[in-house]
Formats: C-alpha cells, structure tokens, sequence
C-alpha cells in the first residue's frame, strides 16, 4: 500500500526530514559553564579535544611497551 501512495503522490518523498540527534556534549558544555557556544567555537573544542585524545593514546602506548620491556 505504501508503494501505491508514493506513486500517486511522489512528492511525499521530499517532505521526509532526516532526524539528527541534539549534540549532547555541546549541551553539556553550554549548561556547565552557562554559555551559548557558536558552531565555530563548538568545531575548535572538538578539534582539541581529538588531538588531546591521539597524544594520550600515543602516550598510553609507548608507556606500556617500555613497561613491556623492562619486566623480567
């Protein structure tokens, strides 16, 4: 039946709207430190925090391989 409607009305098509979740971590940041954040700043803090991220990871890693290595 579905198929049926879609052919007498093709432009049901165009008014289904893709659903995106709210960001909860902008969210987060804007009630702790009670600010409204812009995409251009929300998009810096992201940026920083995944290169914080890859420098702990790496840091993680060869930590662990030195400990690795000095174990008798």
């Amino acid at each position: 039946m579905k198929s049926l409607k879609l052919l007498a009305n093709p432009h049901k098509l165009k008014d289904h709207k893709i659903y995106t979740p709210p960001d909860k971590l902008k969210s987060a940041i804007e009630s702790k430190f009670n600010y409204e954040l812009s995409n251009t700043t929300y998009q810096h803090i992201i940026t920083v925090i995944r290169i914080e991220l890859v420098i702990d990871a790496l840091l993680n890693d060869i930590i662990n391989r030195v400990i690795l290595g000095h174990n008798p």
